[in-house]
Protein backbone atom coordinates (compact mmCIF):
# COMPACT_ATOMS: atom_id res chain seq x y z
CA UNK A 1 0.00 0.00 0.00
CA UNK A 2 1.10 3.41 -0.90
CA UNK A 3 -0.18 4.99 2.25
CA UNK A 4 -1.87 8.02 -0.37
CA UNK A 5 -5.24 8.81 0.83
CA UNK A 6 -7.02 9.80 -2.07
CA UNK A 7 -10.30 11.31 -0.11
CA UNK A 8 -11.86 13.20 -3.69
CA UNK A 9 -11.42 9.89 -5.44
CA UNK A 10 -9.42 7.19 -7.27
CA UNK A 11 -6.92 8.36 -10.24
CA UNK A 12 -8.52 6.18 -13.26
CA UNK A 13 -5.30 5.80 -16.23
CA UNK A 14 -7.43 6.13 -19.33
CA UNK A 15 -4.84 6.94 -21.86
CA UNK A 16 -5.21 11.16 -22.81
CA UNK A 17 -8.53 10.44 -20.97
CA UNK A 18 -7.52 9.46 -17.69
CA UNK A 19 -9.64 11.12 -14.67
CA UNK A 20 -10.01 11.03 -11.09
CA UNK A 21 -13.41 9.29 -9.94
CA UNK A 22 -14.97 9.99 -6.46
CA UNK A 23 -18.47 11.33 -5.64
CA UNK A 24 -18.29 13.55 -8.76
CA UNK A 25 -15.74 12.85 -11.79
CA UNK A 26 -12.95 15.05 -12.39
CA UNK A 27 -11.10 14.80 -15.90
CA UNK A 28 -7.41 14.84 -16.40
CA UNK A 29 -8.06 16.32 -19.83
CA UNK A 30 -9.87 18.67 -21.55
CA UNK A 31 -10.73 19.01 -25.46
CA UNK A 32 -8.91 22.59 -25.91
CA UNK A 33 -10.80 26.03 -27.43
CA UNK A 34 -12.41 28.33 -25.23
CA UNK A 35 -14.49 25.73 -22.93
CA UNK A 36 -10.66 24.79 -21.50
CA UNK A 37 -10.67 27.98 -19.92
CA UNK A 38 -13.95 27.67 -18.03
CA UNK A 39 -13.50 24.11 -16.90
CA UNK A 40 -13.74 23.83 -13.14
CA UNK A 41 -13.73 20.56 -13.47
CA UNK A 42 -10.39 20.03 -15.21
CA UNK A 43 -8.87 22.69 -12.70
CA UNK A 44 -10.35 20.97 -9.34
CA UNK A 45 -9.02 17.62 -11.24
CA UNK A 46 -5.49 19.09 -11.27
CA UNK A 47 -5.52 20.40 -7.65
CA UNK A 48 -6.73 16.91 -6.67
CA UNK A 49 -4.05 15.20 -8.48
CA UNK A 50 -1.35 17.62 -7.24
CA UNK A 51 -2.17 16.59 -3.97
CA UNK A 52 -1.91 12.80 -4.46
CA UNK A 53 1.49 13.65 -5.84
CA UNK A 54 2.43 15.52 -2.87
CA UNK A 55 1.40 13.04 -0.66
CA UNK A 56 3.50 10.70 -2.82
CA UNK A 57 6.35 12.83 -2.51
CA UNK A 58 6.34 13.12 0.99
CA UNK A 59 6.19 9.64 1.69
CA UNK A 60 8.97 9.25 -0.45
CA UNK A 61 10.50 12.27 1.22
CA UNK A 62 9.99 10.39 4.94
CA UNK A 63 12.04 7.47 4.00
CA UNK A 64 15.71 9.34 3.76
CA UNK A 65 17.45 12.21 3.04
CA UNK A 66 15.83 13.15 -0.44
CA UNK A 67 13.98 16.28 -1.21
CA UNK A 68 12.20 16.95 -4.43
CA UNK A 69 13.54 20.00 -6.13
CA UNK A 70 9.65 21.99 -6.20
CA UNK A 71 7.57 22.29 -3.34
CA UNK A 72 3.73 21.51 -3.58
CA UNK A 73 1.64 24.21 -1.71
CA UNK A 74 -2.30 23.82 -2.48
CA UNK A 75 -2.99 24.24 -5.79
CA UNK A 76 0.35 25.61 -6.20
CA UNK A 77 4.27 24.53 -6.93
CA UNK A 78 7.55 25.80 -6.90
CA UNK A 79 10.69 27.42 -5.43
CA UNK A 80 12.08 30.21 -3.86
CA UNK A 81 12.10 32.07 -7.02
CA UNK A 82 7.90 31.99 -7.47
CA UNK A 83 5.33 29.29 -6.96
CA UNK A 84 2.72 28.40 -10.00
CA UNK A 85 -0.88 27.45 -10.07
CA UNK A 86 -1.57 24.80 -11.81
CA UNK A 87 -5.01 25.71 -12.56
CA UNK A 88 -5.61 26.98 -15.93
CA UNK A 89 -8.95 29.41 -14.75
CA UNK A 90 -7.55 32.79 -14.47
CA UNK A 91 -4.13 31.67 -15.17
CA UNK A 92 -1.65 32.88 -17.98
CA UNK A 93 -0.42 29.81 -20.03
CA UNK A 94 3.10 30.62 -19.39
CA UNK A 95 2.72 30.24 -15.81
CA UNK A 96 0.74 26.93 -16.11
CA UNK A 97 3.33 25.32 -18.37
CA UNK A 98 5.84 26.04 -15.83
CA UNK A 99 3.45 24.11 -13.25
CA UNK A 100 2.96 21.50 -14.77
CA UNK A 101 6.92 21.37 -15.84
CA UNK A 102 7.62 21.58 -12.41
CA UNK A 103 4.57 18.82 -11.52
CA UNK A 104 6.36 16.53 -14.12
CA UNK A 105 10.09 17.08 -12.98
CA UNK A 106 8.86 16.07 -9.26
CA UNK A 107 7.08 13.02 -10.85
CA UNK A 108 10.19 11.90 -12.78
CA UNK A 109 12.35 12.22 -9.69
CA UNK A 110 9.80 10.08 -7.94
CA UNK A 111 9.86 7.34 -10.16
CA UNK A 112 13.65 7.47 -10.60
CA UNK A 113 13.53 7.05 -6.62
CA UNK A 114 11.15 4.23 -5.95
CA UNK A 115 13.04 2.39 -9.58
CA UNK A 116 16.41 2.84 -7.66
CA UNK A 117 14.74 1.51 -3.98
CA UNK A 118 13.12 -1.44 -5.46
CA UNK A 119 16.39 -2.16 -7.45
CA UNK A 120 18.59 -2.02 -4.32
CA UNK A 121 16.60 -4.63 -2.71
Amino acid sequence: SSGINAEYGQIVPYGSQSYIQGETKFPLYTHGGLRLFLDAKFDQGMVNFLDCLKQFLDSIEKMGTFNFPYKIDKSKIGDQKGFYSIKLHFNSEEQWTKALKYMLINLKWALTVVAHSKRDK
